[in-house]
C-alpha cells in the first residue's frame, strides 16, 4: 500500500519546449526542507520534473574527478542544460560514453541555480536517460506542442475572465481536471505581469517547432490539398504519401491532436503583425511570379550540408561561402547559432562545425 501511495504522489513529467522553460523565473516550494521545488511557467506549468526527447549537441566533463557531466540537448525552440554527476550514476555513464550529436530522451528534475551575482540558471538533473531517434524526437515536439497549446488556450481565458483568487480558481475547476495546472496557472498570472508578450512569443516558437517536423528543409511550400496553403498540417500529409507509413501515422496524429485552425490563426497574425511594421504598403505576389527566397538560416544550413561530406567543415569555410550567397558575415553567423541551437548542426571542436 504504501508504495502504491508514492507512485501516486510521483510528481508528473511534464512536456516543455526549452523557449517556455528558459523563460520562466518563479520557483516556489511549499512544505518544510524536503519538500519539493517547483519552477513555474509562463504557460501555468508546476514543473518539478519533465520529459524532454532532442538531440545532444555537446558533452563536456567538468568535475575535477571525473564524476560531473555537462550536456547542452536540443529542441527547435531552444537548448536545455544537463548536469549528472554521483547522485545520478547511470546518467553520468551515460553520457560519458555518448558520441554526440545522438538524439536522447529524458526523465529529469527541475533544478535552479542562483549565484552570489544574483543570475538564475535553470537545468535539468537526468533520472533516466536514453538513446531515441529521429521519429521519437518527431513526435515529442509534435505531443509538446499540442499541450502547451492547450495550456496557453487555458491561460488566456483565465486572463479574459478577469477574475482572481478563488473566482479564479473556481473557474479554472470547471475547465481543467490537474490540479497542478490549476494552481500553476494561479501563480503565473500572478506573477507573469507581460504574459499578453509572453504569450505570443512562446505560440511563435511553437509554430516554427512544427514547421522543423513537417518540413525536411524547415521552409514550407504550397500543396493542393484540403489544407490551407502554407499550413503545417498539408505541408505533412503531401510528404507522408512520398514517404512510409510511419510519417503517415505522424501525419494523423497532427492532424487529430494539434488544432489546425489555431496554428493557422497563429501564422496570420504573425504576417499581419510584418504588414504593419513595414513602412509601405506589401504589394501581392502574383501567380507568375517567383516564390520568396529562402530565409539566411536554411541557405546556411544548406552551406554546411553541402560542405561537411563526413569529417566537418571550417566556421571560416561556411562564413566564406555564405558571403558569395549574399549573407552578410554577422547574419550567417548569427544563423549558425540557431541551427546549433536548434540541433540541426554543432560544434565538435572550436572553428569546426557538422551537421546532425
Amino acid at each position: 500500500m504504501e508504495k502504491t501511495e508514492k507512485i501516486m504522489d510521483r510528481e508528473i513529467a511534464w512536456r516543455i519546449f526549452a523557449h517556455e522553460f528558459n523563460s520562466s523565473n518563479l520557483y516556489i516550494s511549499e512544505g518544510d526542507e524536503r519538500a519539493p521545488n517547483y519552477i513555474i511557467t509562463p504557460t501555468g506549468v508546476k514543473c518539478n520534473r519533465l520529459f524532454i526527447i532532442g538531440v545532444i549537441t555537446e558533452v563536456e566533463n567538468i568535475g575535477k574527478d571525473n564524476n560531473l557531466w555537462r550536456a547542452r540537448i536540443a529542441d527547435p525552440t531552444g537548448v536545455f542544460t544537463l548536469y549528472a554527476g554521483q547522485y545520478q550514476p547511470e546518467a553520468a555513464i551515460f553520457l560519458s560514453e555518448l558520441e554526440v550529436p545522438a538524439y536522447v530522451a529524458l526523465v529529469g528534475k527541475a533544478r535552479k541555480y542562483e549565484p552570489e551575482d544574483g543570475n538564475v540558471y535553470l537545468s535539468v538533473r537526468p533520472e533516466e536517460i536514453n538513446a531515441a531517434d529521429e521519429k521519437q524526437r518527431d513526435m515529442w515536439i509534435l505531443e509538446t506542442a499540442e499541450r502547451t497549446l492547450e495550456r496557453i488556450k487555458i491561460m488566456e481565458d483565465a486572463l479574459d475572465s478577469g477574475l482572481s483568487g478563488t473566482q479564479l480558481q473556481e473557474f479554472l475547476e470547471k475547465k481543467v481536471k490537474n490540479a497542478a495546472l490549476i494552481n500553476g496557472v494561479g501563480h503565473a498570472i500572478r506573477h507573469y505581469k507581460n504574459l499578453d508578450r509572453i504569450l505570443p512569443e512562446i505560440k511563435n516558437s511553437l509554430v516554427h517547432a512544427v514547421k522543423t517536423v513537417t518540413s525536411d528543409s524547415g521552409i514550407i511550400h504550397d500543396h493542393p490539398t484540403g489544407f490551407q496553403k502554407g499550413s503545417s498540417i498539408e505541408l505533412t500529409k503531401s510528404m507522408a504519401h512520398e514517404k512510409n507509413p510511419v510519417e503517415t501515422d505522424i501525419t494523423e496524429e497532427l492532424e487529430e491532436r494539434i488544432d489546425v485552425k489555431e496554428l493557422n490563426e497563429i501564422e496570420s497574425v504573425e504576417a499581419i503583425e510584418d504588414v504593419t511594421d513595414s513602412s509601405e504598403m506589401q504589394i501581392p505576389v502574383q501567380a507568375n511570379e517567383e516564390p520568396p527566397k529562402p530565409e539566411p538560416k536554411e541557405i546556411i544550413a544548406d552551406i554546411i550540408d553541402r560542405l561537411d561530406i563526413g569529417k566537418g567543415t571550417s566556421f571560416s569555410g561556411v562564413i566564406e561561402a555564405a558571403l558569395k550567397a549574399g549573407i552578410e558575415a554577422e547574419i550567417a553567423e548569427s544563423a549558425i547559432k540557431d541551427l546549433m541551437d536548434e540541433g540541426r548542426c554543432y560544434e565538435p571542436k572550436i572553428g569546426t562545425l557538422r551537421k546532425v
